[in-house]
């Protein structure tokens, strides 16, 4: 592609000519960025060598393993090897748009050149996801720009706090679409599954490393180990593994699913996040809901069925004194209660949701829009020294999208997941394959730890959760795709029985 561009001898040299007048100009002004050009140009003229699928994989294996720096891992207390990475990806200093941003918008003009010109680098075109998705994934933007008309230019909020409520939900379709393009069908979940566990993996022995020989030795206070977001990572990998020897209880997926979880657990016992527990334990309900019954649901059952009786027991014992093997009963405790309902306080996070209702309850349709504090009917401790905008990000995204944008903003917002939800299930029991039905039910377990994060964490404006959520719409459409849950548009189903006749495998056309 890039050869024939520059063979045209006018635009080589126009070229050329730039690219020294910049490295003579940055020689005299910045030495020490003189070769940043020559850098630049190398490196775009790689990129353009490469597949859109290839770079776009290496994209998400960037995102989901560097350090999450905007949500300052360690508690600032450590900078990891991967905190340089992803600084470069998810902040640039002097610029107000992440890398990740620029990367993504720039592999879809990218592909959208080269089908333009005809380039079958990136071999044949993807089918489309289903219809009633893509509409979803619209209606998302364009609910975004009418709470940013109503919220900024009707009703005087502030814009500069507005495009950081709503940033990582706009680039949402975006990388979807790029997925779209990258993946060709349920042939890449094992290398999707593999990135997300190498990502977990490492993730989880950098916390375990920070808090066993940097916090405590120091006694430093800590409130988690890597980032708050890597709860919807950890509840990913877990589901990655899980469901793979759910759908094939081999050897071989029993022994791996071993290893990995217990390298996970540990990143999330050090990580100390409860909403992880959560995400993890409504992902295996949900998993055991859709599943058929097999021999694993069967045992699961009777077990389950043995130890009923023994329950309360463990419960009634484990809120009186919940630690050790109870500390799961803790765990549930603090949900229940919060963390000062027993000094004779409310939580802070209960009083937030009270300030958000009260909020909603001002204007329950439309919501006051964009760029508005929620209201303090209750006043909140002080949080501006650690959190400058925390009246504009309630924890409970869910509750922040009701108040800003009434019933009509969050139904637009929203309406994706359920669509999302639906035809992942649909796909699921359409499924024969156990590649495809793991990628199934590891997608809705995604879905509903994205959910969880975003009704107890922020989870609106994590770029972690929104990264793994896009991957996760973007195979359960391919998916739905593939088993026909959704129907096929009349050229692809043309060509799939084209693809059958000729002795092609189906998925070849993805």
């Amino acid at each position: 592609m890039i050869q024939a561009f520059l063979s045209r001898t006018p635009v080589f040299l126009a070229l050329l000519a730039l690219l020294v007048l910049a490295t003579m100009g940055l020689l005299i002004l910045f030495p020490a960025v003189a070769l940043l050009p020559v850098g630049l140009a190398i490196a775009g003229w790689w990129v353009c060598q490469q597949k859109i699928r290839t770079l776009t994989l290496g994209l998400f294996a960037m995102a989901v393993t560097v350090d999450l720096v905007t949500e300052v891992p360690y508690e600032g207390h450590w900078k990891s090897p991967l905190y340089f990475p992803g600084k470069l990806l998810f902040t640039v200093p002097g610029m107000r748009t992440p890398l990740l941003d620029l990367a993504i918008v720039g592999l879809l003009a990218l592909n959208a050149y080269r089908r333009a010109m005809g380039i079958t680098i990136d071999g044949p075109r993807t089918p489309p996801l289903p219809r009633p998705l893509v509409l979803g994934l619209l209606v998302l933007p364009a609910t975004i720009l009418w709470l940013q008309v109503w919220g900024i230019f009707i009703n005087g909020g502030v814009s500069r706090v507005a495009q950081w409520q709503w940033h990582q939900m706009m680039v949402l379709p975006l990388l979807v679409a790029l997925f779209n393009v990258a993946l060709r069908g349920p042939e890449d979940y094992p290398i999707i599954g593999r990135i997300i566990i190498v990502g977990c993996c490492t993730k989880a022995l950098l916390g375990a490393f920070f808090i066993l020989t940097i916090a405590r030795p120091r006694g430093l206070y800590h409130e988690y180990a890597t980032t708050h977001s890597d709860t919807v990572l950890y509840a990913t990998g877990l589901a990655v593994v899980l469901m793979s020897w759910l759908e094939q209880p081999i050897r071989k997926n029993f022994w791996r699913m071993v290893w990995v979880c217990s390298v996970i657990l540990m990143g999330m016992h050090y990580n100390d996040r409860r909403l992880a527990y959560v995400s993890f334990t409504l992902g295996l309900i949900a998993a055991y809901v859709l599943s058929p019954w097999s021999w694993v649901k069967r045992y699961a059952t009777r077990a389950g069925m043995v130890l009923a009786p023994l329950f309360p027991f463990y419960l009634a014992v484990g809120w009186q004194n919940p630690t050790g093997i109870f500390g799961i009963v803790g765990i549930f405790k603090s949900l229940v209660e919060g963390e000062n309902l027993a000094k004779g306080q409310l939580d802070y996070r209960d009083m937030e949701n009270i300030n958000v209702v009260a909020t909603w309850e001002r204007n329950p349709i439309l919501g006051t829009g964009w760029g508005h504090p929620f209201l303090e009917v209750l006043k909140l401790p002080d949080i501006s020294h650690a959190f400058a905008d925390y009246l504009y990000h309630p924890h409970n995204s869910v509750l922040g999208m009701l108040a800003y944008g009434g019933v009509v903003g969050f139904s637009g917002l929203w309406a994706w997941i359920p669509i999302a939800m639906f035809l992942t299930v649909r796909a699921y029991h359409r499924a024969h394959e156990p590649v495809q039905r793991a990628g199934g039910l590891v997608a809705v377990s995604v879905i509903v730890a994205y959910i969880n994060q975003c009704f107890g964490d922020m989870g609106t404006i994590s770029w972690l959760g929104t990264v793994l959520v896009a991957m996760a719409v973007t195979c359960s459409g391919k998916l739905a795709t593939v088993t026909n849950a959704w129907p096929t548009p009349q050229p692809l189903r043309k060509a799939v029985s084209e693809s059958k006749k000729s002795g092609n495998p189906v998925e070849n056309l993805l």
